[in-house]
């Protein structure tokens, strides 16, 4: 191999690069970086760095109730609630009656 052949070239593609920069304007085009990413793509790696000490402060606050343990809690409180109504309501049977 000649190093002078291969300093002209793309080293993704292989194609000869007219331009000054290493690689060529189609691989340039097609792996290169945008300017600015957009906002739903940028990554907060402080979430995932792991503390020295347990005791340290975590970044990120845990949900400490979510929505859907706020739901089930509420569906079994109403559920019960109907369930002591109801015993409330229905007449004592007489073995349990005393005296």
């Amino acid at each position: 191999m000649i190093p002078e052949r291969e300093a002209d070239r793309c080293p993704v593609c292989g194609q000869p690069s007219p331009s000054e920069t290493v690689i060529c304007a189609e691989c340039e085009s097609a792996f290169g970086r945008s300017e600015e990413p957009a906002a739903g793509e940028r990554i907060d790696l402080e979430r995932y760095v792991g503390r020295m000490f347990p005791w340290e402060p975590s970044k990120i606050a845990p949900n400490l109730v979510s929505g859907r343990r706020a739901a089930f809690l509420l569906c079994f409180a109403l559920v019960l609630i109907v369930v002591l109504l109801s015993l409330l309501r229905a007449p004592i049977p007489s073995c349990w009656e005393v005296g």
